[in-house]
């Protein structure tokens, strides 16, 4: 796997996918946000560094990342009235697909062997 492709699958696409929101949500928690990209910083250097844990890890929030956004696409994605809220219902559809395919892309073979060498 070439450099380019480790950085995007360890750092940059795990990173988007969760952080996927409206930008008036993630302005709101600017904090929260940037812990969450030094924390994702440290577990895609341990990627890198090929620990294990840290491939575990990370499958388990794209899941996470998966259920929650299901949860939330019906109950926030629509007002009381019933207006849809279409930025977040588009936010949240891209992050819960990208983070599904990253749940299954993460697991495969070529992940686990770019670990190590």
């Amino acid at each position: 796997m070439k450099n380019y492709q480790k950085i995007l699958y360890f750092f940059v696409l795990p990173i988007l996918a969760v952080l996927l929101y409206p930008p008036q949500s993630l302005i709101k928690g600017i904090g929260v946000v940037i812990a969450a990209v030094l924390l994702f910083a440290l577990i895609g250097y341990f990627l890198l560094r090929g620990k294990e844990l840290a491939l575990t890890f990370m499958i388990f929030v794209q899941g996470m990342n998966v259920i929650i956004r299901l949860m939330m696409f019906f109950s926030t994605g629509f007002t009381n009235q019933g207006q849809p809220n279409v930025l977040f219902l588009i936010t949240c559809f891209l992050g819960l697909v990208l983070s599904f395919w990253l749940l299954v892309r993460l697991d495969r073979q070529d992940i686990r062997l770019s670990m190590v060498g």
